[in-house]
Formats: structure tokens, sequence, C-alpha cells
């Protein structure tokens, strides 16, 4: 759709102007998942981890890159890495990302 496509480019702007920027950066790694362009998505969710290691959103987006790859290495290492930022403060989440981890072993 037309609106997408114009919220991306207004989103690259940003990203653009300001690299540090990194809601921009993970906005741009989900658009690159979801348009399939992983290796590009990577590229933005990795900058996003660099800065902010805690990001369990950028985290967990980067294991599920991997994973629609076929990286099942690289993802279970996203998903445990998830998983050491989460510690206990969210079990049920944990919980998941085992089934995920196991699925994919």
């Amino acid at each position: 759709p037309m609106e997408v496509m114009q919220g991306i480019q207004r989103i690259l702007e940003v990203a653009r102007r300001d690299s540090t920027n990194m809601y921009a950066q993970l906005m741009l790694g989900w658009g690159g998942l979801e348009s399939g362009q992983f290796d590009k998505a990577i590229e933005r969710l990795t900058t996003v981890v660099q800065h902010q290691p805690a990001n369990i959103e950028a985290i967990l987006l980067l294991a599920e890159v991997h994973q629609q790859k076929g990286e099942k290495a690289d993802a279970v290492k996203w998903y445990e890495a998830a998983k050491k930022v989460l510690g206990n403060q969210d079990p049920e989440m944990v919980r998941e990302i085992d089934t995920r981890i196991k699925s994919l072993q």
C-alpha cells in the first residue's frame, strides 16, 4: 500500500539524517523482515543492539530474521541472548523462547 511506503520513506529520511536514531533503525529492521530484505534487516537490527544491548525487541527480531533465513544456529544464539536480557522478568516469554529454540534444534 502507498501509505506504508510513504511511512517507510519518512523513517528512512530520519535514519539518514540521524543514524543514531535507534527507533528509526528498529522500524527499518521490522520493515526489512516484513519485506524479505533479511540482510538489510540484520544490518539495522545489529546497529540497534550495539547501541542498546538490552533492547529485547531488536534482539527477538534478529532471532526471527535468522530463523526466516534458515540460519538456525544464529537464531538460537539471539534467542539465548533474549533470555539473558529477560532474566526472571517474564517467565512466560522465556518459556515461549525455549519452545522456539527447541523447534530449531
